[in-house]
């Protein structure tokens, strides 16, 4: 298309030197562009999309989008805009014409670890690609000849759009694979951080940083996970909806979700205290019903927050044993006594059978006992209370605690403590009255 070799800069064509001088483009593409396009060409392409760069920035300070660096923004803009010259000029199959520029990728780079959406890339793109066509078609209907006007500007106006076309796709496509490799680098180091200081290293800076939290605030801290994967769709979107939910809950500003091996990090932070009853929150949220919950206790400042990832990882881990009960949450706060025990199971299993004797046998009836002395040390030795949960008559109550007493060989009453504490660990973990393993 020869009739590009006609452009010229608003204020008569520049020398070599100046072109030099004025443009951002690497030597080698001016280099080409001068032989293929002409010295003056290329120098009306470096004014336009200098031009075209300043007019989309200010209408994305309007708009009040973030905007990238002037330098990125002129240069991906002349760097495109020749490549666009010299594959309408010479050849269209050019491979230059289907890669972007160092600047452009930068650009892209930039967008997604800010958390720029697609939409205003790519809008970049098409304005800065209206704003350079409007000015070609405007520079081309005064010099050419009437009668070539239409064929020309409908064959430039077709390959523009093509170009635009391809740049946008391209545009796309590295957003998405730079949002790949951000959130998996981010999402890593998120990870080797909070190892980092549960086990005692100074938390990071926050500006900057990649949990941007507050450390000095408060602090809670879950472990989300899964048993049956087939027909749990969206559940990405579903983890990413209750730990919003939750924050709005406890008065959490910043939400941080980390997926990692089968299991989800969900950590609420605020810059003061958290909701005084933040953990019981968390299990009252609506959540699926496939998704399991190991909460750890509320903390305040980097010690508050070791001790909620501490606590919620040493539930998880009772919580994940195959004998646990059935529980869709479990809190730190109501069996963190008993994760600590059931660290060592095998010892855990011995204190159940050293404590309650015969009171630990198979069986409903010894079951149904050993439920109902539970809940009645739990309440303060109250038959009246238990009676009414278990829809009971008190006497029954009182009867079952004489039962177990005799099974125990000694009063209900005079080890409470750790018999309470006994009926507590085969209530949650009833695989440790099995019998012991050879």
């Amino acid at each position: 298309m020869e009739s590009v070799r006609m452009l010229t800069p608003q204020g008569g064509a520049w020398t070599e030197d100046e072109l030099r001088s004025r443009a951002l483009s690497p030597p080698e593409l001016l280099a080409r562009s001068v032989d293929i396009v002409g010295l003056s060409a290329t120098s009306w392409a470096v004014e336009v999309a200098a031009r075209a760069a300043e007019q989309i920035r200010g209408l994305e300070r309007t708009g009040g989008f973030p905007t990238a660096s002037s330098g990125h923004v002129r240069r991906a803009s002349e760097v495109a805009f020749l490549q666009l010259l010299i594959a309408v000029t010479a050849d269209p199959g050019d491979e230059v014409y289907r890669i972007l520029s160092d600047d452009l990728l930068e650009i892209v780079r930039l967008g997604v670890r800010r958390g720029l959406p697609l939409d205003v890339l790519l809008n970049r793109v098409w304005g800065i690609h209206t704003v350079t066509r409007d000015e070609m078609i405007a520079e081309l209907q005064r010099i050419l000849p009437e009668e070539e006007r239409p064929s020309i500007l409908r064959e430039l106006g077709a390959a523009m759009l093509d170009y635009a076309n391809s740049h946008a796709y391209r545009v796309a496509m590295a957003y998405a694979e730079e949002q790949r490799a951000w959130r998996g680098w981010r999402t890593e180091t998120q990870r080797r951080t909070i190892a980092a200081v549960v086990d005692g290293s100074s938390p990071p800076d926050r500006d900057g940083g990649p949990l941007d939290v507050h450390w000095p605030g408060g602090h809670l801290y879950a472990l989300s996970w899964f048993e049956e994967q087939s027909g749990t769709p969206d559940v990405e979107q579903s983890i990413s909806e209750f730990a919003d939910s939750v924050g709005e809950l406890i008065g959490a500003e910043r939400v941080v979700v980390i997926d990692y091996e089968g299991t989800t990090q969900l950590w609420w932070s605020a810059p003061g205290a958290l909701t005084p009853d933040a953990a019981s929150l968390v299990g009252s949220a609506r959540r699926p019903d496939w998704m399991r919950l190991a909460v750890g206790p509320q903390g305040q400042t980097v010690d508050g927050f070791r001790a909620a990832v501490r606590g919620a990882r040493l539930t998880e881990r009772m919580a994940r044993l195959p004998e646990a009960e059935e529980r869709s949450v479990w809190r730190f706060d109501e069996v963190g006594h008993l994760a600590l025990l059931v660290e060592n199971r095998d010892a855990a299993a011995w204190y159940v059978r050293q404590e309650l004797a015969a009171l630990a046998g198979p069986g409903t009836r010894l079951a149904e006992i050993r439920d109902t002395v539970r809940r009645y040390l739990e309440s303060g030795n109250s038959r009246v209370l238990v009676a009414k949960e278990l829809h009971l008559a008190p006497n029954t109550v009182a009867y079952r605690v004489g039962k177990a007493s005799e099974l125990l060989g000694r009063p209900v009453a005079e080890r409470s403590q750790q018999v309470l504490l006994a009926l507590q660990l085969v209530h949650t973990l009833p695989g440790l009255i099995d019998p012991p393993r050879a």
